[in-house]
């Protein structure tokens, strides 16, 4: 599978670029968007203390950051040992984009129809 023009070009982009992109990707991505409103609305439903809904949104925050974080750690932590551990992460991530984006939606998709679910039964 080929993938999209821009997507290559990510590969010479500088740390300062990369950051950027991925600041604007995950800022402007509506899913990302979408996720973090029900999470919001989630933790403030709960009508638990100020200082209990920081720490739930400091888990949110957190969780959330372990995908994208994982291999920033794993650079750092391994140095040049983490090139091949990553260039191969890319080639199978490269490879099974549409089984991993598949999965994703059907993850989301069973989550909704179980909220739909529960609050009908409910």
């Amino acid at each position: 599978m080929t993938l999209p023009k821009w997507m290559r070009t990510v590969d010479s982009f500088t740390p300062v670029k990369a950051l950027a992109l991925g600041t604007a990707l995950s800022a402007l991505n509506p899913k990302n968007l979408l996720l973090s409103i029900a999470a919001a609305s989630a933790i403030a439903r709960t009508g638990t203390s100020a200082g209990a809904q920081a720490v739930a949104l400091a888990v949110y925050v957190v969780l959330g950051a372990l995908g994208p974080g994982a291999p920033v750690v794993l650079y750092f932590a391994l140095k040049g040992r983490s090139k091949h551990i990553l260039d191969g992460l890319k080639l199978w991530m490269e490879r099974n984009n549409t089984a991993i984006m598949a999965v994703i939606c059907l993850l989301f998709a069973a989550k909704l129809v179980g909220d739909g679910i529960s609050d009908l039964s409910s």
